[in-house]
């Protein structure tokens, strides 16, 4: 994770959102009804806060694009709970889905089930809507075969303007996640309209400096999956010396080092 929020902290202070941290922050916000109800339809007060409108005089100083501007926007399907199994293709929710990965699912779909289903590719970027909104994760190269509920969107880059891994990171950064509050707040259960994802405001740095930041993102993906390595061989080792002796176990520590380098 350290590689990650280090990827985060430097997206944002290229954006230049330390500037004014000492500002003095307003506990309430006057606006009329021509800058409420009748531009956006929301009467809740929670939409209107200073913070977002901080937030969108930040992003028109910067360039700035739509996330329909730079990915397809594919809907996934809700099969129902009558198709659900224990074994098949597995069938990823919004709680088997993190920033880091994707968690071992508890439920599967027959082939029949998930005919029609969109299957996620390489550098797809799948992104919650309902439920915790906003939750971005890009597709890796070993990730198996699995297809998502309706509740996760599937976004595919249309553009070279910018880096899967940047805008995955930029999708969890708090530029999104602050449009995510401000959209699916004021209901019990947060869900995120399509249309206010497609205007979802996304700044675009230099190819440069989207490079810088992609490999950090690359090098948090990276030592996770060693981590991983090493936890599964220790985890194993240990059974070997239960079942053999200590010298059998460090031996295979041994061998699936060398396996590794």
């Amino acid at each position: 994770m350290y590689y990650w929020r280090l990827a985060i902290f430097y997206f944002l202070e290229e954006l230049g959102c330390f500037a004014n941290l000492q500002e003095q922050q307003c506990n309430y916000v006057v606006k009329n009804f021509s800058e409420t109800f009748r531009a956006s339809g929301r009467l809740d007060s929670e939409y209107y806060q200073t913070k977002y409108d901080k937030l969108f005089v930040q992003l028109g100083r910067l360039n700035s694009k739509k996330l329909s501007h730079l990915v397809r926007i594919q809907k996934s399907i809700e099969p129902g709970s009558a198709a659900y199994m224990e074994k098949g293709i597995p069938f990823v929710r919004v709680q088997d889905l993190s920033s880091q990965g994707i968690s071992e699912p508890c439920i599967y779909l027959d082939q029949k089930s998930c005919a029609e289903a969109p299957r996620p590719q390489k550098d797809t970027i799948l992104f919650s809507k309902d439920g915790t909104v906003g939750i971005a994760y890009k597709v890796q190269e070993n990730d198996p075969e699995f297809v998502t509920s309706s509740a996760i969107l599937h976004l595919n880059m249309k553009t070279d303007e910018m880096l899967p891994d940047y805008l995955t990171l930029m999708l969890n950064s708090p530029i999104v996640q602050l449009q995510a509050e401000r959209d699916a707040g004021g209901s019990v259960i947060n869900h995120w309209k399509l249309s206010e994802i497609a205007d979802v405001l996304v700044p675009v740095l230099s190819y440069e400096q989207q490079k810088e930041i992609s490999l950090l993102a690359q090098s948090s993906f990276r030592y996770r999956t060693i981590s991983k390595q090493y936890l599964e061989i220790a985890t194993r080792a240990v059974e070997v010396a239960i079942e053999q002796n200590e010298d059998a176990a460090i031996c295979y520590i041994e061998d699936c080092e060398n396996l590794l380098v």
